[in-house]
Formats: structure tokens, sequence, C-alpha cells
């Protein structure tokens, strides 16, 4: 008997403790807001551009690899073509 008790008492404590569904949906999110405009096409095409050419000096300065002109370079790798 004294077992029944103890798991009421355990069962009653955690179904006060829970949350409901909906609290837990919204919780920390941000209400919906109005979506602004998306920026110029060209101000996009920029931005892109921009990290694609700081992606490529980035690699050809670590691999000696000039993926622009898809050529090696002098450096630390000595790259051979392989025909296939």
């Amino acid at each position: 008997m004294a077992a029944a008790a103890a798991t009421a008492m355990v069962t009653a404590a955690l179904s006060s403790c829970t949350k409901r569904d909906s609290d837990i949906v919204g919780a920390g999110m941000p209400k919906k807001t109005k979506r602004g405009r998306s920026p110029p096409e060209e101000q996009v095409e920029a931005f892109f551009a921009a990290a694609e050419s700081d992606l490529a000096r980035r690699f050809a300065a670590k691999y000696n690899y000039d993926v622009v002109k898809d050529a090696p370079m002098d450096g630390r790798y000595e790259w051979v073509r392989l025909n296939p």
C-alpha cells in the first residue's frame, strides 16, 4: 500500500511540473513579424561574389591550386595530372 501511495505522489508531482504542448511550441520563439523587402539583386550578387573569391583565395593559399584557372600553382604541393 505504501508503494502505491508513493507512486501516486510521484505521478502527481510530475504531472504538475510538465508544460502543455502549446506552452512548449511557443517558448522562446518570437512572434511572426512582417517581412521586409528582399535586398536588390546586385547587392546579393556582390555578397556572394565576395564570398566566393575569398573562398578561392583561401583554397589557393592552402593547397597552391588555382580553382578559377583550374591550374596548379608553385608551392608546397606538387600536382600531377591523371588521365582517366
